[in-house]
């Protein structure tokens, strides 16, 4: 038998006066101001009536209480206000006035909502103005993006790369001091690629010193002890590497980590971008162990040995680690 009716109404505002505890306070406002009640002409804090809260115990929801008065709609909020715990006045004032008869209780509270009202709109106005992800919501302009370049330095005229415009804007907080840390560097990668990614420091680095490098008696140059005097053939630095190491991976993921290949081009523009022009950078690529595949000679098949195809056992008991390259910088 058919039912008579097998639909439900789903209405957010309804669902919002029911449970108002569910919602965020900002979130409620922008909801609200779009109920019929409201004026098109006239400010929109006119329709809304933001009462003071009295409660100091822990907030475990931004709005304490939600109606609709004579056409007002009321709300008590417990993130910002002049009374409660998170009220711009000490705690003594909301626990003078709680305690106070109920008739006073009531002659303080009309007379700190005229203050408060107006507190709490403003609040709603500039939670809207500055927060950036909802102003994109609202506009659908992202202009502020030179507003946030320009707290880590980026010039987008100079890097020519639209396609990382935004990811230079989210993390531009990491790239505010003067030494960009591994911890940033790999936050960044890792929320780009979603990948598991470690950055490992100090990689030793050997160069072997030319003739006209060498300390030697009756030498053209002056010899300064800490300058230019070296001692041996060889020279060992340990602040001049990285390596950034990727997986494990799939296989088709680990293929596109390549020299050439779509990822390892965009993870070497980004790297060269965030990086100092002077640091060597290595890439290792670890393969999941459970994509080690036997490889048979074919024409549809392209891989190289460290690139896809490794000599082996059939059963490999760990990830695969081989794959190491220079991503920026001389070859190791």
């Amino acid at each position: 038998m058919r039912s008579e009716r097998w639909w439900q109404d789903t209405s957010v505002i309804d669902e919002l006066f029911k449970q108002a505890g569910h919602f965020e306070f900002i979130q409620s406002t922008r909801l609200l101001r779009h109920l019929p009640i409201a004026s098109a002409q006239a400010y929109w804090a006119d329709d809304f009536h933001f009462d003071s809260s009295l409660n100091l115990n822990f907030p475990a929801t931004q709005i304490e209480r939600l109606s609709l008065q004579q056409s007002q709609i009321q709300i008590t909020n417990l993130v910002v206000g002049l009374t409660g715990i998170q009220g711009a006045l000490p705690y003594t004032y909301t626990q003078k006035v709680k305690q106070s008869p109920r008739q006073h209780r009531q002659e303080v509270k009309a007379f700190l909502n005229l203050f408060n009202h107006t507190l709490t709109a403003q609040y709603v106005d500039a939670s809207l103005a500055y927060n950036l992800p909802v102003r994109y919501e609202i506009e659908h302009e992202n202009y502020y993006l030179n507003i946030l370049h320009a707290l880590s330095g980026y010039v987008q005229s100079q890097q020519q790369q639209p396609d990382l415009d935004e990811y230079f804007a989210e993390f531009s907080g990491l790239m505010q001091g003067q030494n960009n840390t591994a911890h940033a560097l790999k936050t960044m990668l890792s929320c780009v690629f979603k990948q598991e990614i470690q950055i490992q420091e100090f990689i030793k680095e050997r160069f072997q010193l030319g003739d006209e490098q060498k300390t030697c008696l009756g030498g053209t140059q002056p010899a300064l002890l800490g300058v230019n005097t070296f001692c041996g053939d060889t020279i060992e630095q340990i602040d001049g590497k990285i390596e950034i190491q990727i997986g494990p991976l799939k296989r088709a993921q680990y293929l596109s980590f390549l020299p050439q290949q779509p990822n390892h081009i965009k993870l070497r523009r980004i790297v060269e971008t965030w990086c100092s022009p002077t640091l060597l950078i290595d890439l290792r690529l670890i393969l999941d162990r459970s994509e080690i595949q036997p490889i048979c000679v074919s024409s549809t098949q392209q891989v190289g040995l460290g690139q896809g195809a490794f000599l082996g056992y059939s059963a490999a008991p760990d990830h695969n680690q081989d794959t190491c390259f220079a991503l920026i910088g001389a070859a190791a």
